[in-house]
């Protein structure tokens, strides 16, 4: 995706895109909590005509002189603490306007609203490269994306906060944005609905679509019942019940290997475009990907654990992404375990076959990964993870492992974290110094490594070190 500054980087790169099956992840957000900044947005959206109308009530903290948003918006009214009050604007860089805020007669203003209004983008050509170069929020009758860090609502200095969204849409459409169904109801016309996210949250993506909605409630025993659901076009609406079975059988897996799903709803939604993402409570894949009978049984699981490592557990971007790894790892390398030893031994060996291809000059240190933009970054920050935490589990056990992800969940759930912060849990969980282990691995460009399957370790398998040491 093209990002235009370091900000618009954070708040683009949640999202996780997807080619007809060939996934493409990219960095999670690293942000912190923002105590008292909270968006209560009205959005009243008609894909027809693509025009978008927002009310967005903005609890700042201390006085919010400023806002920006995408120059497609017309600001129509400002109130400070329920009084109208002049406002200006100029433009900024990532064809955003920035808007100055008198403060009006308010000492210490509480309460911004925001009134504006303006026309989306249709929905693109379905071309790879306009994915690639990222996605304007765009509506049209099949299918409406506004993604996050787009300017489609006002964004302050701070760069989390809390929110509430009620959406308005025409009668047979559905909508719905990451978070927690607080309400839903079809009245004179309109289909309404509320979510909010109460978590740290530094992006807001909106979805809407002509969809089919199918629901289950699980039971969760010590738990909150959890809500899965399915918002399918008419064209592979019969694949509801596929999806709703397999979500919750990944939620128990990874609920009993880390700890509790840390949110009460999980849906899958499709897309219009050959495309889609991954966010807190939701993955958007195109229609043709989930018409794939592979993508229930690998590509789902791997978006559901990223609730854990990634939109549970953020990301220090500046410090390494630790999340696609160990993602990669969880879910990819994991099922191929499930399937049997010959499988993860193939699956070992391509992956060393990948790393042993990437030419001398364009290997870079995987602590140095932070999202993927080419195939070579996938090797890194994918395959080598991968083999890191292969070889981790053999060299300390599979029980110290498991406690080692379980305190680190524990510790950092809706907090940064580093590869750090990770090395520091297993340590804890195992006994024993990993400072050499995780220096040599996050430091290595091109790791000596090799498949020795005949020496052990705890899954038949034993990848070198890079000083050519043995791991397991």
């Amino acid at each position: 995706m093209t990002r235009t500054n370091p900000r618009a980087h954070r708040r683009s790169s949640r999202l996780r895109s997807l080619f007809l099956g060939a996934w493409i992840l990219v960095a999670v957000p690293a942000v912190e909590a923002a105590p008292g900044l909270h968006h209560d947005l009205a959005v009243r959206l008609d894909p027809a005509s693509r025009e978008l109308a927002v009310e967005d009530t903005i609890v700042p903290q201390g006085s919010a002189a400023w806002f920006t948003l995408d120059r497609r918006f017309t600001v129509e009214q400002v109130l400070v603490d329920a009084v109208s009050v002049a406002f200006t604007a100029r433009p900024v860089p990532a064809h955003r306007l920035r808007w100055q805020v008198s403060s009006g007669s308010a000492t210490h203003p509480r309460t911004l609203v925001i009134r504006y209004r303006g026309h989306l983008d249709p929905l693109p050509a379905a071309d790879h490269r306009e994915v690639l170069h990222g996605l304007p929020p765009m509506a049209d009758p099949r299918g409406s994306f506004l993604p996050g860090g787009t300017g489609w609502y006002p964004e302050l200095e701070a760069t989390s906060f809390t929110y509430q969204v009620s959406l308005d849409l025409p009668a047979e459409q559905r909508g719905l944005v990451p978070g927690r169904l607080v309400g839903e109801r079809v009245e004179e016309g309109r289909y309404r609905a509320t979510f909010a996210f109460m978590r740290p949250a530094e992006t807001i993506e909106l979805i809407a679509g002509p969809y089919q909605v199918e629901e289950r409630i699980l039971r969760r025993e010590g738990a909150d019942r959890l809500r899965v659901r399915t918002y399918l076009h008419a064209e592979i609406a019969d694949l509801a019940n596929e999806y709703l079975s397999a979500i919750g059988g990944y939620i128990d897996l990874y609920s009993r290997w880390i700890g509790p799903y840390p949110f009460t709803e999980f849906s899958v939604v499709s897309s219009p475009l050959p495309t889609g993402f991954g966010m807190p409570t939701l993955t958007y894949l195109g229609v043709d990907v989930l018409r794939l009978p592979f993508i229930r049984q690998t590509s789902l699981g791997h978006e559901i654990l990223h609730n854990w490592w990634g939109n549970g557990v953020y990301v220090d971007v500046r410090r390494g992404n630790w999340s696609e790894g160990l993602t990669a790892f969880m879910a990819d390398y994991t099922y191929k375990e499930r399937e049997g030893a010959d499988a993860a031994r193939e699956t070992r060996l391509g992956l060393l076959r990948d790393l042993a291809a990437v030419p001398p000059g364009q290997d870079t240190p995987l602590r140095q990964f932070t999202a993927r933009s080419h195939g070579t970054s996938q090797i890194v920050g994918y395959h080598k993870a991968t083999l890191l935490f292969v070889m981790l589990r053999d060299l300390i056990g599979t029980v110290a492992f498991d406690a080692g992800l379980q305190r680190f969940w524990k510790e950092h759930q809706f907090r940064q974290a580093s590869w750090a912060d990770l090395q520091r849990a297993f340590e804890r969980a195992s006994d024993r110094d990993l400072g050499p282990f995780f220096d040599q691995w996050l430091a290595a460009r091109r790791p000596a490594c090799h498949n020795r399957d005949d020496e052990g370790g705890a899954n038949g398998s034993r990848v070198s070190t890079p000083d050519g040491g043995g791991a397991g």
